[in-house]
């Protein structure tokens, strides 16, 4: 068996062999739903080739910048693992995560955001982070975000005219991928989130005085009130004016035969979700979608940098050992020693039992949801 990145001409066999082991009748192609691994270009994936050149196993990586404030965090994601059903209990996956994981180390890469938690890449040192708080709003919700009168806004499908303006939305939010507005139009067509639910999705705007003020793509049901995977109807991104975003998931529950749309929230989206609260959405609290990696202590911590407002080797020490890394974090004289799953909960979560150890201008680091237009 060979392991290597895949050519570009190869990403169609991917692709087949990604349908072959998730597919489900009437679900369109992932080479359709997920164009950052399967369009024809430079691919940073990787698979398993018989001695015929069968690909048999498959696990999807690829790149993004994520801007957070004055920051710039260089990541990877992994998504789309898969093995053919003939050739499983090899330890194939396990050795392309190895690659995977070198290849973003050689890359200068600081983290590796993987869209799944099981026990393989738990294995490897991947941990929950983060902070996403799940809101679900029903019927009675989106009477509640109506009041007061909202009508300032109105409300339409997005046209392809509309793209300059929702671009300028996410280009001006924090934290946020970065893209320009045709890796903006290759997301929300691909619909990755909609077509794996077994749904569609739908773009809306909301405008004030003729200008775009807020957007959002959501994936709902083509006619029933859940999808045929029982889902509720998601929220999958959206930028611009709380209220108007608000005003956004109001109408996506009025246009469409759904009882409840899911939110997910990211911690620091307070506006957001006090309105949410406000008009009695049932909230739950959890870590972001997936799990992530360290690829590079030093790398995440300098990229991480312009946040942390002092230096941060004034109060933490990298420890790289044969047992693995850990990290010695100095306050007061004294000592609090933590592995990768604690300085990611010291960065990412603002809930974290070790903030008390933290600098005084210390803050937690905002990160994006993960499972948004971005997910692979």
């Amino acid at each position: 068996m060979k392991i290597r990145l895949l050519y570009s001409n190869e990403l169609q066999q991917a692709a087949d062999l990604s349908d072959l082991v998730f597919g489900k009748p009437g679900q369109p192609s992932m080479g359709k739903s997920f164009p950052a691994l399967f369009h024809p270009g430079v691919s940073h994936s990787y698979g398993a080739f018989t001695e015929e050149g069968e690909l048999v196993a498959f696990m999807g990586l690829a790149p993004d910048v994520m801007r957070i404030g004055e920051a710039r965090l260089n990541v990877f994601s992994i998504g789309s693992v898969c093995t053919h059903p003939d050739f499983r209990g090899q330890n194939l996956a396990s050795t392309l995560l190895a690659e995977c994981m070198d290849h973003a180390r050689r890359s200068g890469a600081s983290l590796v955001f993987v869209s799944g938690g099981r026990s393989l890449y738990r294995r490897a040192g991947c941990y929950d982070f983060g902070r996403v708080h799940y809101a679900m709003l029903d019927s009675g919700n989106a009477a509640a975000l109506l009041q007061p009168d909202t009508d300032e806004w109105s409300i339409s499908p997005m046209q392809p005219e509309d793209t300059f303006g929702i671009s300028a939305i996410i280009s001006g939010a924090s934290p946020a991928y970065e893209q320009g507005p045709a890796q903006l139009l290759t997301l929300l067509g691909s619909s990755a989130i909609a077509d794996i639910t077994m749904m569609r999705q739908e773009t809306l705007t909301a405008r004030h005085n003729g200008a775009i003020t807020a957007f959002l793509a959501a994936a709902v049901p083509t006619a029933q009130e859940s999808s045929p995977s029982g889902e509720p109807a998601k929220a999958v991104e959206w930028g611009g004016h709380p209220q108007a975003v608000a005003r956004l998931l109001a109408e996506t529950l009025q246009r469409h035969p759904v009882q409840h749309l899911e939110v997910p929230v990211p911690w620091q989206e307070q506006a957001l979700l006090k309105l949410l609260q406000q008009a009695g959405a049932a909230v739950q609290s959890g870590p972001n979608s997936g799990t992530v990696w360290i690829a590079d202590a030093h790398s995440l911590l300098t990229q991480c940098s312009p946040l942390l407002q002092v230096d941060w080797r004034a109060f933490l020490r990298i420890d790289d050992a044969a047992g693995g890394r850990s990290y010695t974090v100095t306050s007061k004289g004294q000592e609090l020693v933590l592995d990768d799953s604690g300085l990611l909960s010291l960065l990412f979560d603002p809930e974290s039992p070790h903030l008390a150890w933290a600098p005084e201008d210390f803050r937690t680091i905002p990160l994006p949801y993960l499972s948004g237009l971005h997910y692979i």
